[in-house]
C-alpha cells in the first residue's frame, strides 16, 4: 500500500471521473489508480461523513488531514458553508486531485490545500480535525496523525475520525484517553467506529 504515499508521474490517460450521491446531493470526483478507494467513496468515509452531518453543527476552522482526492473536506464544505476548511495529504497527486475536485464541485470555503507529512507543514490551529486515517501506513503514522491532532486543535476543539474495530480501535482509544479530555464513540457501523476526541 505504500504507493498511496509516494508521488508518481502520471499521463492524462491515468485519470478518470466518477460520480457519488450523498444525502441527496451529487458529487463528481477526479481520481487515478494510486489513490485510496480510487473509484468509489469507501464505506468508512461514508459512515464518518453521515455521522458528522447528522449529529454535529460544525463551525470555525476544519482540517481534513490525509485528504486523498478530497471527499471529506469537499462534502463538509458543501454542508457547513460557514466553515473555513484546510486539506492536506502526503501525496502530491492527492493534493492536485483535491484542488481539481474543489473546482469541479464548486466549493467556495476550502481556503488551503497543501502537501504535508502529517502535521509537518501545518502551523495554524483548528476547531475540528477530521480524518479517515491511513491505517495501512502503519501504527506509527496512525498515532502521529491522531495524537498529533492535540497540538493543532484550539482549546475545546475536537478530532473526529473513523477506525475499524479489527485495526485496534480499543488500543487507539486508550492512547487518546491519555492525552484528550474526553473520548466519545459517536457511531458503530459494520465494524467501523466513529470516535470524537475532545481537547
Amino acid at each position: 500500500m505504500e504507493h498511496y504515499f509516494i508521488a508518481k508521474q502520471h499521463n492524462e490517460t491515468d485519470f478518470f471521473n466518477f460520480s457519488w450521491r450523498f444525502l441527496e446531493h451529487d458529487y463528481t470526483f477526479k481520481s487515478c489508480d494510486d489513490i485510496f478507494s480510487k473509484d468509489n467513496v469507501d464505506y468508512g468515509t461514508f459512515v464518518l461523513l453521515k455521522t458528522i452531518v447528522k449529529n454535529k453543527k460544525l463551525s470555525g476552522k476544519i482540517l481534513d488531514i490525509g485528504c486523498g482526492y478530497g471527499v471529506i473536506g469537499i462534502v463538509l464544505g458543501k454542508v457547513f458553508s460557514n466553515c473555513e476548511i484546510t486539506q492536506t495529504d502526503v501525496n502530491e497527486t492527492a493534493v492536485m486531485l483535491t484542488k481539481e475536485n474543489i473546482k469541479i464541485n464548486n466549493v467556495k470555503n476550502i481556503k488551503n490545500v497543501f502537501l504535508s507529512n502529517a502535521y509537518e507543514n501545518v502551523y495554524q490551529k483548528f476547531d475540528y480535525i477530521v480524518s479517515n486515517p491511513p491505517i495501512k501506513a502503519g501504527k506509527d503514522v496512525l498515532l502521529e496523525i491522531l495524537l498529533g491532532a492535540y497540538d493543532r486543535l484550539n482549546d475545546g476543539g475536537s478530532l473526529i475520525f473513523v477506525i475499524k474495530k479489527k485495526f485496534g480501535e480499543d488500543s487507539i482509544r486508550k492512547k487518546l484517553q491519555q492525552k484528550f479530555s474526553c473520548i466519545e464513540i459517536l457511531k458503530r457501523d459494520s465494524g467501523y467506529y466513529i470516535l470524537e476526541a475532545k481537547k
